[in-house]
């Protein structure tokens, strides 16, 4: 049977040996290998070196270059949001791409008749999508397509009428004989020159007032038959594209000097500091993130906490200006376990330093020698001697008695008397 002693000595090395927290395998938190990005809480940091600091510190916790570290979350994800393209519009792309190919073979082919009917469709797509990427680029080339069918049908007015309107959605461009057969490019030619020549006697359409004024203030960005910027064009219809900072993107086919009413498209993300775990999410699914750091300066401090895209936030973090290496560990480390932001309400208040003053040094003073009777080695050698014989007279009384028999000692004490 294992002594008890033997079994306490194994139960306290076995709590020393097992590492803190459990085994390894239970750790849950994975690095994070995705994009990482920073927003900025209520105004800018005082230091203006801050922010690329903040990233920097961020990024040496696991050794991924600082670029990686993107910061303004908020006003990237406004910008995408604006330049966003849905999955439905995505599909519709691929859908009119598809169209304009079968057209392009069946007019080599010379099925003409067929490739009119796909033209025709594409039109009408593009017409009804002009929010489609490259819708004017698409437009223009199913014209120009047209223009080749017309040629080989011998109608010179379908050739007219789709050279005129590629011309109208890019009038610099121009046309290779590699293209087209050189009857075909002289013709584009010539009515490019015309087109140029109302450019110059100022006939072209411009921005209606309207439109005008939202562009100058910076409210809006328009793209006019896919390049940015008012600029005027030749009359006629064109692809009107206008972006907004956190809004859907609003498209039109219109006459650009038409009157303009701007659109109250819906605003996916606000320009403000993000509140809950839906804000929270939406930019995670914006930006394609794998971590969102909400960082803030308050009364010289720093403070950070971060949010694990599709899982939930961590602890926050406040600490000093020259402490960022150590609060950027935490914040990547979780665990991301909270349900809810906590950086914006009170922090605590800072711990005021604790100044330890030193005590006076004296100087050491000469001191006259104890009297023999108050020096502790008299006493304890005395102490140490009494003890020893005592003991040695113990054992005397018990090994003399040790070997002795009979009966006990008596004792008369009629004789004593």
């Amino acid at each position: 049977m294992m002594s008890p002693v033997l079994v306490g000595l194994g139960t306290i090395l076995l709590f020393f040996w097992s590492p803190p927290g459990g085994s390894q395998g239970s750790e849950t938190n994975e690095a994070i290998a995705g994009p990482i990005a920073v927003e900025w809480r209520g105004a800018e940091p005082v230091d203006p070196d801050l922010r690329a600091d903040l990233r920097q510190a961020i990024a040496s916790v696991d050794g991924r270059p600082p670029a990686a570290v993107s910061d303004q979350a908020v006003r990237r994800a406004r910008v995408a949001v604006s330049r966003e393209l849905p999955a439905t519009v995505r599909d519709r792309a691929r859908a009119l791409r598809e169209r304009l190919d079968l057209a392009h073979e069946d007019y080599l082919a010379g099925r003409y008749a067929a490739a009119r009917a796909a033209l025709a469709e594409a039109r009408v797509e593009v017409d009804a999508h002009p929010e489609l990427p490259g819708a004017a680029a698409s437009a223009r080339e199913a014209a120009l397509l047209e223009a080749l069918v017309g040629r080989a049908l011998g109608d010179e007015a379908l050739v007219d009428a789709g050279l005129s309107a590629a011309l109208r959605l890019d009038p610099q461009a121009q046309l290779s004989s590699r293209r087209a057969p050189p009857v075909i490019v002289e013709r584009y030619a010539s009515l490019q020159q015309a087109l140029l020549e109302a450019r110059a006697r100022g006939e072209w359409s411009e921005a209606d007032a309207a439109l005008a004024e939202a562009v100058a203030s910076q409210a809006i960005e328009v793209e006019i038959d896919g390049v940015a910027g008012l600029r005027p064009v030749p009359p006629g219809e064109h692809f009107v594209l206008v972006l907004r900072e956190g809004h859907v993107p609003v498209a039109e086919l219109r006459e650009l000097d038409a009157p303009w009413t701007p659109v109250d498209s819906p605003e996916r993300v606000l320009a403000k500091d993000p509140e809950g775990l839906g804000e929270f999410e939406g930019l995670c699914e914006i930006l394609e993130l794998s971590l969102l750091v909400v960082a803030e300066q308050r009364d010289g401090r720093v403070g950070l906490q971060g949010y694990r895209c599709g899982q939930g936030f961590g602890a926050r973090w406040i600490g000093a200006r020259v402490q960022l290496g150590e609060g950027a560990e935490a914040v990547l480390g979780g665990p991301f376990e909270e349900g809810e932001a906590s950086l914006g309400e009170v922090w605590p208040s800072p711990v005021a330093a604790v100044i330890e003053v030193p005590a006076p040094v004296v100087p050491d003073q000469p001191q006259e020698p104890r009297p023999w009777y108050r020096k502790g080695w008299i006493w304890g050698a005395g102490v140490g001697a009494a003890a020893l014989i005592a003991g040695g007279i113990a054992a005397g009384v018990l090994l003399g008695g040790a070997g002795r028999s009979g009966p006990p000692v008596e004792i008369d004490a009629g004789d004593f008397l």
